[in-house]
């Protein structure tokens, strides 16, 4: 599951996990997606301690906590991130260089 895959921000929330090389997930991160909201998308890059998780941004307000709890409290797991969606980017006038 390492293809890159676009991210709809207005539909869903992304959440990277960093998982420890030692851990059973590192080597099976299908078992990431303990709650069937969550989707696993695959590994950032080259990354493959990084996992990368979508949730439906119409559950996530009722299920954040929770969710959040039980990917946290898995072994092997260091960290658990939301995403912020992407921002525009002002473009510099050519003054500014």
């Amino acid at each position: 599951m390492a293809t890159a895959l676009a991210q709809n921000h207005e539909e869903n929330v992304f959440l990277t996990v960093t998982l420890s090389p030692t851990s059973a997930l590192y080597n099976d991160p299908d078992g990431l997606a303990i709650h069937p909201l969550i989707t696993r998308l695959g590994r950032i890059g080259e990354l493959q301690d990084v996992q990368v998780l979508s949730v439906p941004r119409a559950s996530w307000p009722q299920m954040q906590g929770s969710l959040l709890d039980a990917l946290n409290g898995l072994p092997g797991v260091l960290r658990v991130d939301v995403q912020e969606r992407p921002k525009m980017r002002a473009k510099r006038g050519g003054d500014e260089l």
